[in-house]
């Protein structure tokens, strides 16, 4: 108790310096101060100003703090709300000091949790104002507020989570501010030479400037483009929900003659106006009812067992004076009333079914609405290209195409389950087998030692499974060599074919190179001689440019 003291004090003195909170002075706070602490708690941490509850009623008050702390997700240790709020009524120090300690320690938890309560817990309507359209419209749009509130508060949420460390970011920054430095240097640079310097300047401005418009000519033809999809896209499916409905309508009206549209239009006037000059009336006449008896009811003090004990006398008490009262009535009922409490009676049931009709046709008439606003949820919800969702027709038309698939599906799957069985009282056969396999080479062992032959089984299983290996081998050889004597043959027909085709060139090629050879003989006896007669002029010649020379000198 006194480090819970402490805690709440500290905290407090944390939360609001200017008030100077100390342990005996808090310890001797009265009810009426502990539950104005509590309250300024709770509203700083709803981020809301402070109430003073000595002004405030203090029935307001409870209930406050109650519907704050419920939104806060807070479970009494009792596990009573009602003995909490009579806790609270009264300022008890035992029930407001462990709230303060949990509020105080969760408080950055509590104060999310109150920013999204503010927002998502949903209003409640009443029944029945739920058929209003207008009112069903604002309810819808108040949902789909909800759902986006959700996203936008996720993604922040991810975002904070996600988020780069300060530092770094800075450090980036600065890189890239670098960086945009550079690059501009050097797009001014190759400005200065490559474009002022250039004799095509102007040109190439002109052509810089032409593209740049194209290119956002261009993009503004592609949003073009891509607006005038999406137009087209909600026509098609605006065309069609209008089929849908023209076939829907179609089909509701086949059939129908005139009286039978008037006999419709009789009945749906009967209808409404039942429900507009009585069902309604009768619904508010008794929401008032209600509501004054909320009303008094939360006007009231919280009722002590002495209270409750009183109020259950009051009624035993009315009962009696009740039945006494009906009693009377039935004793100096008059003959002629009681012939016509039969058709009273009748009447009433009437009633009842009457009513029993309407509530059944308003909540047949919400169903109705909800499926087509789901309706038209999963339309708009579809990409372009997808088909929409069955119609009834359709629909039975595919449950009698997957009549025949059911049943095949059912006989295959009978067939898998004794196909399991089998397989399951197949397996259990082999591992008895298996169990009896190893037992009798258990008991073959146990024998062959016994007489002396310890690995005559083994021996003689590895020899099997070398004449096995053996007989493979040989097989694999045999198979092989058929091959290569079959790749032999091939090869020697092949060049037999081969010599056949070549035999008629190499005769005709044999006194070609006869002539050759003598060609080549009398080629070689030219070339002797002609080698000679230059040896010769090439020493004549040198004798004479000797003779020259000499002569010259």
């Amino acid at each position: 108790m006194n480090a819970q003291l402490k805690f709440v004090v500290d905290e407090l003195k944390a939360l609001y310096p200017k008030k100077d909170y100390n342990i005996i002075e808090f310890d001797g706070f009265e009810p009426d101060q502990l539950v104005q602490i509590l309250s300024n708690v709770i509203c700083t941490i709803e981020s809301k100003e402070a109430v003073n509850t000595r002004s405030e009623n203090r029935e307001m008050t409870i209930k406050r703090l109650l519907n704050s702390l419920y939104i806060m997700k807070y479970r009494p240790p009792s596990g009573n709300e009602y003995d909490l709020a009579q806790s609270l009524f009264l300022g008890e120090k035992s029930a407001i000091l462990p709230l303060l300690e949990w509020l105080l320690k969760e408080r950055s938890t509590l104060e999310k949790r109150a920013y999204l309560g503010r927002y998502l817990i949903k209003i409640e309507v009443p029944p029945a104002l739920r058929g209003d359209s207008n009112l069903e419209e604002l309810f819808e749009n108040y949902e789909q507020l909800l759902e986006t509130f959700k996203d936008a508060h996720r993604e922040r949420e991810q975002h904070l989570s996600a988020g780069s460390n300060t530092g770094e970011l800075r450090g980036d920054l600065a890189v890239m501010e670098r960086e945009r430095e550079i690059v501009a240097a050097k797009v001014a640079t190759l400005q200065k030479t490559r474009v002022e310097g250039s004799k095509a300047n102007a040109a190439l401005l002109a052509r810089v400037k032409a593209l740049r418009e194209s290119r956002a000519k261009r993009d503004m033809l592609l949003e073009q483009k891509a607006r005038l999809q999406t137009t087209c896209v909600e026509m098609e499916r605006f065309v069609a929900r209008t089929k849908q409905q023209v076939a829907e309508a179609r089909r509701a009206a086949h059939g129908v003659t005139p009286q039978g549209l008037l006999q419709r239009a009789e009945e749906e006037e009967k209808v409404s106006t039942y429900i507009a000059n009585e069902k309604i009336p009768a619904d508010m006449k008794s929401g008032q009812t209600q509501l004054q008896l909320l009303r008094e009811v939360a006007s009231q003090t919280c009722l002590t067992r002495s209270d409750l004990a009183q109020v259950e006398q009051q009624v035993r008490a009315l009962s009696s004076e009740v039945n006494a009262l009906l009693e009377r009535r039935m004793a100096a009922a008059d003959p002629a009333d009681d012939k016509l409490t039969p058709f009273k009676q009748q009447a009433a049931m009437l009633g009842r079914k009457k009513e029993a009709a309407a509530e059944a046709l308003g909540e047949l008439k919400k169903e109705s609405a909800a499926l087509k606003s789901k309706l038209e949820k999963i339309q708009g919800q579809l990409m372009p290209g997808e088909e929409l969702p069955l119609t009834e027709e359709q629909f039975k038309k595919y449950m009698g195409q997957l009549k025949p698939r059911t049943e095949l599906f059912k006989a295959k799957r009978s067939q898998l389950s004794s196909q399991t069985a089998e397989c399951g009282v197949l397996s259990r056969t082999l591992e008895i087998l298996r169990s009896n396999h190893e037992l009798a080479q258990r008991q073959l062992g146990d024998e062959e030692r016994r007489l002396g032959l310890s690995g005559y089984s083994s021996t003689a299983s590895q020899l099997a499974e070398v004449n096995a290996t053996k007989t493979e081998l040989d097989l694999q050889k045999e198979s092989k060599l058929e091959a290569l004597s079959k790749t032999i043959l091939e090869l020697n027909q092949i060049i037999a074919s081969k010599k056949a085709k070549l035999a008629p060139a190499i005769q005709e090629l044999r006194p070609l190179r006869e002539q050759y050879q003598a060609a080549l003989a009398d080629f070689n006896k030219l070339k002797q001689v002609y080698d000679a007669t230059a040896a010769n002029l090439g020493s004549a010649s040198n004798k004479i440019e000797q003779a020259r020379t000499n002569s010259a000198g």
